[in-house]
């Protein structure tokens, strides 16, 4: 979408002198991806991770009798693809000398790097957000509304009751499961059934290979975090959540990260910090050019003044099956 540069009318009150005060106003996003996703860095236009299991279990042997043999299978491939975005602004020369330079609001650096990590952090959230599906409409301020597909290596989304396993074993499921229920709202009794779905987690060979949640992860200020708070005061304080009784509680403490793009007061996640924040699990940031501020662009033509800002990355994920599970918070979503 082509965008003029502002012009003086633009910034009336910039250049009123009864204006004594004039501020520049804007949120300054804290960039939180990082605590929920591996971040990592590369050279390369795209990457692609894979792997390759162990083995199942020993077997016995009579005597004399021919060993059984095992052999690995290989796990899922997923691709990293780098993808571009950009933040343009511009002045008139006009606006830029006797608004914007006179009134003091010059950190254009500033509100370029805050404009790259809301697009980065709006992006991670909703890959949360949309994560029982494998596409989702994102709106972009430049382009519009564009599709994204969001699966993983098993070409799933990220949070389904039917991942496959790569040895063709039972599929496996990450979405919070009390045995009876799927999609618990969160309290003592939905942890308690994170816990026991993590625990039911398997390797690629179907062995046991339980996660041990830590962190939540919720929208900032929701019936959620206030919960989650309520839970973890009386955890820590050695009593049963939501009861009066006198026995102890029966789950460990967890960290809350507590993010401003996730926008469902229900959904909630929580993830093994051990395993999902590693290059071989979890959700992946791969950047190979963090946020640049280009130097001021002149039109001579018109003396418009550019400034630009960039970043280079991909986010996406192979596999979360092992180490992330999440609920809609509705009983009901799978």
């Amino acid at each position: 979408m082509a965008m003029s540069p502002m012009m003086l009318a633009q910034a009336a009150n910039a250049i009123d002198k009864s204006v004594q005060k004039y501020f520049q106003k804007e949120s300054n996003p804290e960039l939180q991806l990082k605590k929920y996703m591996n971040f990592r860095t590369t050279t390369d236009y795209y990457e692609k991770d894979a792997g390759i299991s162990g083995l199942g279990e020993a077997s016995f042997t009579n005597e004399n009798s021919s060993i059984k043999e095992d052999v690995p299978v290989e796990t899922n491939k997923k691709t990293y693809t780098q993808t571009q975005i950009d933040v343009l602004e511009c002045f008139s020369y006009l606006t830029w000398k006797f608004a914007i330079k006179k009134r003091d609001v010059t950190n254009i650096a500033k509100q370029i790097d805050n404009a790259l990590n809301r697009k980065k952090e709006k992006l991670a959230a909703e890959r949360l957000i949309n994560g029982f599906s494998a596409t989702y409409t994102h709106y972009d301020q430049g382009a519009g509304s564009m599709t994204l597909t969001i699966t993983g290596g098993d070409s799933l989304e990220a949070f389904t009751t039917a991942h496959t396993r790569e040895d063709g074993g039972t599929d496996m499921n990450n979405v919070v499961y009390d045995g009876t229920t799927y999609s618990l709202p969160f309290d003592y009794a939905g942890y308690k059934a994170a816990i026991k779905t993590a625990a039911a987690f398997v390797d690629p060979r179907g062995n046991p290979d339980p996660a041990n949640l830590d962190t939540l992860v919720c929208k900032k200020g929701s019936s959620v975090y206030f919960k989650a708070m309520e839970i973890l005061g009386a955890i820590r304080a050695g009593k049963l959540p939501e009861s009066n009784d006198n026995d102890g509680t029966g789950v460990p403490a967890f960290k809350i990260i507590a993010l401003d793009y996730l926008t469902s007061d229900a959904y909630w996640y929580m993830f093994d910090s051990s395993k999902a924040l590693s290059d071989e699990q979890g959700f992946q940031f791969v950047e190979s050019e963090g946020n640049n501020v280009d130097p001021v662009n002149v039109v001579y033509k018109t003396r418009e003044l550019q400034w630009a800002g960039h970043s280079l990355f991909d986010l996406g994920h192979n596999d979360v099956a092992r180490s992330w599970v999440a609920s809609a918070g509705d009983s009901a979503t799978v």
